[in-house]
């Protein structure tokens, strides 16, 4: 059952489809259109965490005795998103964006900005887009920052440090 409601919550985000070309666009589309969503069904959300540690704990404990629930449709939606990042940043620093995303991408924040910052919705959703937004930048300030130093290095005759 919990299943079907986490699917019917997140169903739009599964669907995204942005009409913008640049990464951090799509990217920041996906997170503005998403996060009421995830406010909205806040409640549901916190119940499939809660289910996932449990059996989690259980599986580590050798005592699960069902099929554990799974999570992680953010990884899909965030790589659909994020398309366009895969022709501009090294392979590396791509899947470091979207790991760091999908920390983010979720329900956690709410978890922790509400629980412990005593944050609003409204507040929870401006860190959060502060967040996704720096991760990006910062992704892009390194992929060019290894592209002068590949460039500064050719000029020297020395080999190119990483992948560009």
């Amino acid at each position: 059952m919990l299943t079907a409601v986490v699917g019917a919550s997140l169903g739009p985000m599964r669907t995204f489809a942005s009409e913008h070309i640049e990464g951090i666009d799509r990217v920041m589309d996906l997170f503005a259109r998403s996060l009421p969503r995830l406010s909205k069904n806040e409640t549901s959300l916190r119940t499939a965490v809660q289910l996932s540690l449990e059996q989690r704990s259980l599986a580590m404990a050798g005592l699960l005795k069902e099929p554990s629930f799974r999570r992680g449709y953010r990884v899909q939606i965030l790589a659909h998103a994020m398309e366009p990042f895969k022709r501009e940043l090294p392979e590396d620093i791509y899947a470091q964006l979207h790991k760091a995303l999908s920390v983010v991408y979720g329900i956690e924040p709410y978890i922790v900005l509400k629980d412990i910052w005593n944050e609003s919705s409204k507040q929870v959703e401006t860190t959060v887009l502060w967040m996704a937004k720096a991760l990006i930048e910062s992704a892009q300030q390194q992929a060019q920052a290894r592209i002068n130093s590949n460039i500064l290095s050719s000029k020297l005759g020395k080999p190119p440090k990483g992948k560009p």
